[in-house]
């Protein structure tokens, strides 16, 4: 799913680049810039359901009593505990197997696995619901936690379904959780950055004022205000996202020589944080520079490995000088764009470098040490030496291997693409990312296709900063502003933007001068 998601992104990205206007940010139709502060929301400590005092015996559930289908098979071997496991490898490979939940409340399900390939991953399931994903380290046999679960009294299913398989499994076991979500909540630490401007102040200040509390609505939508996505929400649901995603991708110097000059995401950035009082996330796309796009291979998608020649490792080690130095380029050019934004008061959720332990970005294909050089690098080089402090660095390497360090990061996110109407609130993943870093940060979902349910974050402890669902069908239909039910059904869209537990647009206080 996230693979077509990004293919058709690169497809697309031809169209856009022709259709892309460069007018200055002071032609833009002003609406009426936002003044009143919003003192009806509730930014009190917010309150945590614990884990229930869940006394139930722990559950041990062997595998090779699964029902399998698909090529999926027992194992024999004894290091396994009852000397047996199963085998899941195909993409139609699935095992259920049932159990008894005897009271209702929060579990812990860890899965014992096996195998020496670094980054297979399945999906668990519970009761056919996508709950957290099993991706293998290659250290042999290991334990791979799903934290807090709700599950209600009586009988469920557990599944593992086969994405990208090739794992032995051996047992596993379901017990009462003990997650302290009061801790989780519990961020400190100021921004990174100490010389953040006076805006870019405000809207961390605002941001953990209301961790825990609301979660904000956001949507990737390359046009904005005039965009297919916006129009789309707003006539169905009568509301505007707080929270506007879009991409620098086209600012990149490949995309400067081959494309249509460089868009206008930084005048729709403009637009949606000064006239109609938004806030902007900014993810980048980086196309590989000149000379390191295989022959045959289209610059569009050169931000794929698959696409790509660059060798972040040589890059990164000092071998490849010329590449380091096209990179830094590129790192400028872009510091230039942001810095016209930075001239105009606009902070920014700025979450380069993403998705990196996938792998299928250039970015991510070498060692998880080149990765933290190349983002301390950005890190240094738009801070330090181009005073950007109009940035909220938001890291989304999707892997606490890939940490760059609590000095360097003010926003841990991940990027989750759960399937069709998969509303479950990603409890898990939401515990991973909060306990990536070694200080307490705000935990966002930067990316998704379907919402999560707004009911069930607040059940589970699971209170995401803000959500951004994807462009294109994610939303719409594809050359319309029609919604698109296929992630989430109208009547999930309604919920979620008119619940008490999320922030629309028209909610949204003065953030040009809220207090820090």
């Amino acid at each position: 799913m996230k693979h077509s998601k990004l293919l058709a992104l690169a497809v697309l990205l031809m169209v856009l680049l022709s259709s892309c206007g460069s007018a200055a940010m002071e032609n833009a139709q002003f609406g009426e810039i936002r003044t009143e502060f919003n003192e009806s929301l509730d930014i009190s400590e917010p309150e945590y359901l614990s884990p229930d005092g869940n006394s139930s015996e722990p559950i041990l559930l062997e595998l090779e009593n699964a029902s399998l289908s698909g090529s999926a098979r027992v194992v024999e071997d004894n290091e396994l505990s009852g000397s047996a496991g199963i085998f899941v490898g195909a993409d139609t490979d699935t095992a259920e197997i049932s159990f008894s939940a005897a009271s209702s409340g929060f579990y812990d399900i860890m899965v014992t696995i096996r195998s020496d390939d670094d980054g297979r991953t399945n999906a668990l399931a519970l009761d056919g619901e996508r709950i957290g994903s099993l991706v293998s380290s290659g250290a042999g046999k290991e334990d791979i936690l799903i934290s807090s679960i709700y599950i209600e009294e009586g009988e469920h299913t557990l599944s593992i379904v086969s994405e990208w398989g090739w794992m032995e499994y051996d047992c596993v076991m379901i017990m009462p959780s003990t997650v302290d979500f009061s801790d989780i909540y519990n961020v400190t630490c100021g921004l990174s950055n100490e010389n953040a401007d006076d805006n870019t102040k405000r809207l961390y200040a605002f941001l953990c004022d209301i961790y825990g509390k609301y979660t904000l609505t956001g949507q990737f939508a390359d046009k904005g205000r005039e965009s297919f996505e916006y129009l789309a929400i707003k006539k169905e649901t009568g509301k505007e996202f707080c929270v506007l995603g879009l991409d620098v991708m086209n600012y990149s110097g490949t995309a400067l020589e081959y494309g249509d000059g460089g868009g206008n995401s930084i005048e729709v950035a403009y637009d949606w944080s000064v006239n109609a009082g938004g806030i902007v996330q900014f993810c980048w796309h980086w196309h590989s520079p000149k000379g390191y796009i295989p022959e045959g291979k289209n610059w569009y998608s050169s931000f794929y490995t698959e696409s790509s020649s660059v060798d972040i490792d040589s890059a990164m080690n000092g071998e490849d000088e010329e590449l380091y130095n096209l990179l830094l380029e590129d790192i400028d050019r872009i510091s230039e764009q942001l810095k016209r934004l930075q001239e105009y008061g606009v902070p920014v959720l700025w979450r380069p470098l993403h998705e990196a332990s996938g792998g299928w970005f250039w970015w991510g294909s070498g060692s998880s040490e080149s990765y933290i050089k190349l983002y301390r690098l950005m890190y240094d080089r738009m801070t330090n030496y181009h005073g950007l402090n109009n940035l909220i660095w938001v890291w989304n390497g999707q892997s606490k291997d890939w940490y760059p360090g609590d000095d360097v990061v003010d926003i841990i996110s991940t990027d989750i693409y759960a399937g069709e109407r998969v509303y479950s609130s990603q409890v898990s993943s939401f515990i991973e990312c909060a306990d990536s870093s070694g200080e307490r940060k705000l935990v966002a979902l930067s990316e998704n296709g379907c919402i999560p349910d707004p009911d069930l974050m607040k059940r589970d402890n699971a209170v995401w900063l803000y959500f951004g669902v994807w462009s294109g069908s994610y939303t719409v239909m594809w050359d319309d502003a029609v919604y698109n039910e296929q992630y989430t059904d109208l009547e999930m869209l309604k919920k979620v933007y008119n619940s008490e537990h999320t922030l629309t647009l028209d909610e949204l206080p003065d953030l040009k001068n809220y207090p820090f």
